[in-house]
């Protein structure tokens, strides 16, 4: 995994996208998908389970991601990923309201060798179950 910026891992998948979007679509129909390295935990054996809830974010972003996702879920498209993960620990963070002081600088990372599918989208929270790429190897 090397490091990137957002746009550079969207391009690994032959995309371009806005300067902060979370999601896109290739020329051949599979979502690209932001995630972030926190909310991935074990599944079933060979399964990386995603998930996240978008029920606070009502921006375009959140807007464009949730077409993205009923799409993708609706027509079982491939789900392909970039993971962001903090570049620094430790963020500085308000003691009285626990709320980090500055949003964290982020790496992303292409990882062609996962592939996914959405298993569940209610219009809030979507769940996205990864599996090892064996083509992409």
């Amino acid at each position: 995994m090397s490091d990137a910026n957002l746009l550079d891992a969207f391009a690994r998948y032959k995309v371009k996208t806005g300067n902060r979007a979370r999601s896109a679509l290739t020329s051949d129909r599979a979502l690209v998908l932001s995630c972030f390295y926190n909310r991935f935990h074990r599944a079933d054996v060979g399964v990386l389970r995603y998930e996240e809830d978008l029920a606070a974010d009502t921006g375009s972003i959140a807007t464009l991601l949730r077409a993205h996702l009923a799409d993708a879920l609706q027509n079982e498209l491939d789900v392909k990923v970039i993971i962001a993960m903090a570049a620094e620990r430790g963020t500085p963070v308000d003691t009285a309201t626990k709320v980090p002081m500055r949003t964290p600088r982020m790496n992303f990372h292409a990882r062609i060798d996962l592939i996914g599918r959405v298993t569940f989208f209610d219009g809030s929270r979507f769940v996205v179950e990864f599996r090892k790429n064996d083509a992409a190897t």
